[in-house]
């Protein structure tokens, strides 16, 4: 595995961390954009190993379909676009208390526990690969 993918994978597992504590403290925004980042990190750590240095977007469904070429299942594409979503409105949200609404504790938990699916799928090909 390349040193930068490494470095990747570390940050990734740091910010899957902090969704954690933001999860655990009851704050859905925090937890949906570190849930994110470490999605978007496992991917540009599969990009490097796998085209080399990966390209300065966020969007998880482009980075794992069209650069990566990864073959991912359908309910984890569909996820991956759903938290790309969320994300968007936890970097931009138009009323905090409606962000907080639509994306309370309980599916903050479901959308943590489909990312370290998500996460395991994405490091499964790395060890592939």
């Amino acid at each position: 595995m390349k040193k930068a993918t490494d470095n990747w994978l570390k940050i990734a597992d740091k910010d899957l961390k902090y969704a954690k504590l933001c999860l655990d403290a009851q704050e859905p925004l925090g937890t949906i954009t570190h849930l994110h980042a470490s999605v978007e990190k496992v991917m540009k750590g599969l990009c490097e190993e796998l085209i080399g240095t990966p390209p300065k977007i966020h969007r998880l469904k482009k980075l794992a379909v069209d650069v990566c070429k990864v073959n991912l299942e359908k309910r984890q594409i569909d996820f991956i676009t759903l938290l790309d979503e969320a994300f968007i409105d936890s970097r931009y949200p138009e009323d905090i208390a409606q962000f907080e609404k639509e994306f309370d504790i309980e599916s903050c938990k479901k959308f943590y526990l489909e990312t370290k699916e998500v996460i395991k799928c994405l490091k499964n090909l790395l060890i592939k690969s």
